[in-house]
This record gives structure tokens, sequence and C-alpha cells, in this order.
């Protein structure tokens, strides 16, 4: 029995739906990854910035050793912050899941044009839409 055309846009629509939650998910994720980088390289720049000038003219924060004591606070705060937020980018697996994500997105886009373009046997799309799924639910649902 040959797919009807209703079942060949209802499994359209539902590869549809899974694309726009993964490409949600995607975006969010590249979002808090970039955010994540970006506060990293911001403080750590600082960081070297406040010691390298430190180290040139004097602390930062006037005279005497209260002054150093400012700096080099300054320093230690803006440097802890570059490595927490570097560190919570790897620790998340931030990069890892948007890399995941990303190839579900494709793999979605793919089935997707195969049931528009191509018209290929509806039950094998099925069998990679149930692949997909299995695989990346986490973006998907």
């Amino acid at each position: 029995m040959s797919p009807t055309s209703e079942q060949r846009d209802a499994m359209l629509e539902r590869v549809r739906d899974s694309l726009r939650t993964a490409e949600n998910r995607a975006q969010g994720l590249q979002r808090r990854s970039s955010w994540f980088i970006l506060v990293n390289l911001v403080c750590g720049a600082l960081g070297t910035v406040v010691a390298g000038l430190a180290a040139a003219t004097g602390p930062a924060a006037g005279t005497g050793s209260h002054a150093w004591k400012v700096t080099c606070g300054a320093v230690a705060v803006l440097t802890a912050c570059a490595t927490l937020f570097s560190g919570l980018n790897h620790q998340l697996a931030i990069p890892d899941r948007l890399a995941k994500a990303t190839t579900c997105v494709a793999r979605l886009r793919a089935l997707e044009m195969e049931i528009t373009v191509t018209h290929r046997d509806l039950a094998e799309i099925t069998r990679q839409y149930e692949d997909v799924v299995a695989g990346y639910q986490e973006f998907m649902f």
C-alpha cells in the first residue's frame, strides 16, 4: 500500500516541528557558548592589562601597600572570572552539545528535503526519522 498524501504531509509536519525545536536549542547553545567565551576573553584581557599597567606604572588604585593589594585583588578577580567561565563552558560540554545539535538540525533538514523534493519511500524516511529521534531526542522535544 502506498502512503497517502496526508501521511506524507503528517511526516513532513513532524519533521518540521522537530527541526524548529532543534534549531531553537542549537541557537540557545550558540548564544551561551558565545557569552561564556566573550566573558572569558574580556576578563582575561582586562586582568592582563591591569597587571601590565601596574607593572609598568605602579598600582592602579593609588599609592602604598593598600593600593597594591587592591590592584592585585582586581587582577585576581578578573583572571578568576576568566578561568571560571572557560571551565563552565567546558564542564557543561556546551561545544560538544552544540556540535551534536547542529548535526541533528542537518539531519532533520536532509529529511525535510527528502520528503519535499525527492519523494523517497515514506517507510524509509520514517525509519531515518526514528534514528534521528533515538540519537538526538534531547534537542527535538
